[in-house]
């Protein structure tokens, strides 16, 4: 089980790497196409490349946020709560947000699908919309397995990293 669980946080991390690249990029084009559009010469599809960017950001950046739990908590009732019912609605919240996120997965497969399959490009740059899609599927079916680990330290009672 510790290496089911080291080997969900090691793509935690590496999903995580790649948000950070994305926002390095994003950055990068922003800054340029401010400087180039100063001089005349803007970048042509600066702000498709800036939403994809930004999409592979939020996307990749949930699955290592919610091993961290550097998401905000909203734990209102619960600390009002025993602690076996406190334990017993994490692992009931735990179970809805893995088939939640199972579901968004999906759903962005069947999406993706469709993208491709019609040819769907960006306007400017004409970049297929399919690979953003797919990825963010992967990083949904990632936090589903995120999640999982978190249920399973919480069923077992292993303290969180």
């Amino acid at each position: 089980m510790a290496r089911f669980l080291s080997i969900i946080y090691r793509l935690d991390v590496s999903f995580q790497a790649l948000a950070g690249l994305g926002l390095a990029f994003m950055m990068g084009v922003t800054i340029v196409d401010v400087i180039m559009r100063a001089v005349g010469r803007p970048i042509i599809g600066a702000i498709e490349l800036i939403c994809f960017s930004g999409a592979i950001v939020i996307g990749f950046a949930i699955p290592y946020a919610s091993w961290t739990k550097a998401h905000v908590l909203v734990d209102l009732i619960e600390k009002r709560l025993e602690p076996p019912a406190q334990k017993a609605m994490s692992i009931f919240t735990r179970i809805l947000g893995l088939i939640l996120f199972v579901f968004i997965g999906y759903n962005f497969i069947l999406y993706g699908i469709g993208l491709q399959q019609t040819g769907e490009v960006t306007p400017g740059l004409k970049l297929p919309y399919y690979p953003i899609t797919y990825g963010l599927a992967l990083s949904c079916f990632l936090e589903s397995l995120t999640l999982l680990c978190d249920l399973i330290k919480r069923v077992k009672e292993v303290p969180h990293e």
